[in-house]
């Protein structure tokens, strides 16, 4: 039987006894509202199963929108799934009003507020779970429940551990939400192999399945009701009796909610493209981020050419005649459509040196430039004469069309749907696949540390301890507990290359510690992964001691 390795000093027994009593008695009369929404998650994680209840959230409860917009409208149309009760996580009900009107007839849907009682339970005792982000630390998915995290595009940039600025920051809550998932789904074997195998390091500790199906939103576009769309912009204010011209910037931002942009920088650019269109034929309209979006959407100059977030980014594609992006996903469900894209990168030498790009520029399929000029002066060319265009620019589209949208033939949805729903598989043609997770064959070491260690040598011994490793036969992970300390973040951005870091958040509860309290743990940390080793190193508490006594081995 294999043994837990201690390198480390169990301290702070009695001053940890004493501030978890203090914190118990404290938390009865007076605990912040943000985590009596969390303690009661936990409480509903005792509560019986519902076996026809899908939980769905798109962009932290953003709205009805994206691969899970797509698997809920398909699962909707199905007569098998009639008995089926669809719950919605919604952040801002007031703002997400025209997505919610769509479907608040059904007697089957149910719209809960994110972070509410309801929003709570739900997310405890529902079968089915769908993201296409990630939920928050306190989530541990239960054996009986079925969790699908989906993601929200296709890896244009640098993301996760290859993300150079924030390398444990930007990993963290994808990399946990990843492990926990019954089934990652996948555009291509690009995704796979880039995004989940490599950016995440999936590769090793993953025990679940990959779907690489297509992308249920591509089905949004491909099977789009154009006449449906164009309603849903003229019920926005935005006028559909000329051509569309789409300006989709990418998010510019090192973290979620870090905004970069500078907003009369912006107007500028769109003013220019404006300036070269010919308006008696075209009309350009904004899509940016949701943050960007709350900035612009009072601002006189540009709100009356914002697509209101509401409209799903795929079903506003089926209407776009040109696309102007970055390095968006945006572009991968655009290459679809077979229509004129434009790529505007004022900052790319900055993003290559710093956050770097997976799609080296020269093979996409349109103009790349970092001239406003040079793009706006393009973008008039498309307009008088787009056939010449495509035409120029037509061997760079069938390349990445091979090897990029070869799974999106509008059936991507049913497809996942007969698989996770219907317990049997669909695969119509050998370009679709399910990996049953990813088994390299290394040894699998998981290191316990406290972040919080007295000894200042401590840091520099683990890290040369790490080093030591041969990483083409080991598979290293580290759990830290959270840290917000600066030097401790620029520290493990320094730490091999092979190493994996996830973050371990402690509840703001206190909960009777059990056993089974303590196996809940170590599902919230990750998943079902499974280690060969678990080695404990610096000083810790009884409470890190004991959780780390209950790592599956």
């Amino acid at each position: 039987m294999k043994k837990i390795k201690y390198s480390a000093t169990v301290k702070y027994g009695l001053k940890y006894t004493l501030k978890k009593n203090i914190k118990k008695l404290v938390q009865n009369f007076k605990m912040p509202e943000k985590d009596i929404g969390k303690k009661l998650y936990y409480s509903y994680l005792a509560i019986p199963i519902r076996n026809n209840y899908v939980f769905y959230e798109a962009f932290s409860g953003l709205g009805i929108l994206d691969n899970p917009r797509a698997i809920f409208l398909q699962l909707l149309q199905e007569p098998s799934f009639e008995y089926f009760t669809h719950i919605w996580s919604i952040s801002d009900m007031e703002m997400a009003k025209d997505n919610i009107d769509e479907f608040k007839d059904l007697p089957n849907v149910i719209f809960v507020k994110r972070e509410s009682d309801d929003y709570y339970r739900y997310l405890a005792s529902s079968k089915y779970l769908i993201s296409n982000s990630t939920f928050g630390y306190f989530f541990t998915k239960r054996p009986e429940q079925v969790y699908i995290n989906t993601w929200h595009g296709v890896p244009t940039k640098y993301m996760g551990y290859e993300h150079t600025a924030e390398r444990v920051e930007n990993a963290r809550g994808p990399a946990r939400n990843f492990l926990a998932a019954d089934y990652l789904i996948s555009a291509n074997r690009f995704m796979t192999e880039v995004m989940y195998k490599r950016a995440y390091m999936m590769d090793g500790l993953y025990r679940g399945k990959i779907l690489e199906v297509g992308y249920p939103r591509s089905d949004l576009l491909i099977n789009a009701d154009i006449e449906k769309v164009q309603q849903k912009l003229r019920a926005a204010g935005l006028r559909t009796d000329k051509k569309i011209i789409l300006y989709a910037p990418t998010w510019k931002g090192q973290l979620y909610n870090q905004l970069e942009y500078d907003v009369n920088e912006f107007k500028e650019t769109v003013k220019k493209f404006s300036d070269n269109i010919d308006k008696s034929e075209y009309r350009i309209y904004l899509r940016v981020h949701y943050f960007l979006y709350k900035i612009l959407a009072d601002d006189p100059e540009l709100k009356e050419i914002l697509v209101p977030f509401t409209i799903d980014t795929n079903e506003l594609l089926s209407v776009v005649d040109i696309l102007i992006s970055d390095y968006s996903s945006i572009f991968f469900d655009f290459l679809i459509t077979k229509r004129p894209m434009i790529f505007y990168v004022p900052d790319l030498k900055d993003y290559e040196s710093g956050r770097g790009l997976y799609v080296p520029i020269d093979t996409l399929p349109g103009l790349v430039s970092s001239s406003l000029e040079q793009v706006a002066s393009s973008l008039d060319a498309i307009c008088k004469n787009r056939e010449e265009y495509l035409e120029f620019y037509a061997p760079m589209w069938e390349e990445m069309a091979n090897w990029c949208i070869y799974n999106d033939d509008g059936m991507s949805t049913k497809r996942l749907i007969n698989i996770i729903f219907k317990d049997y598989t669909y695969l119509p043609s050998k370009s679709h696949d399910i990996i049953d997770g990813f088994g390299n064959k290394k040894k699998k070491v998981l290191i316990c540390v406290n972040a919080n260690q007295k000894d200042e040598t401590f840091w520099d011994t683990f890290k040369a301890g790490l080093e030591r490793y041969n990483y083409n036969t080991t598979d290293v992970t580290v759990l830290v507990t959270s840290f917000k300390d600066d030097t401790l973040k620029e520290y493990f951005n320094t730490l091999p290359k092979n190493v994996r870091v996830l973050v371990w958040y402690a509840l703001p509860f206190v909960a009777k510690e059990t056993k089974r309290f303590y196996d809940r743990e170590a599902l919230r940390a990750f998943g079902n992964a499974v280690f060969d080793e678990v080695r404990v190193e610096g000083d810790i508490t009884e409470y890190w001691a004991s959780f780390a006594n209950n790592i599956n081995l």
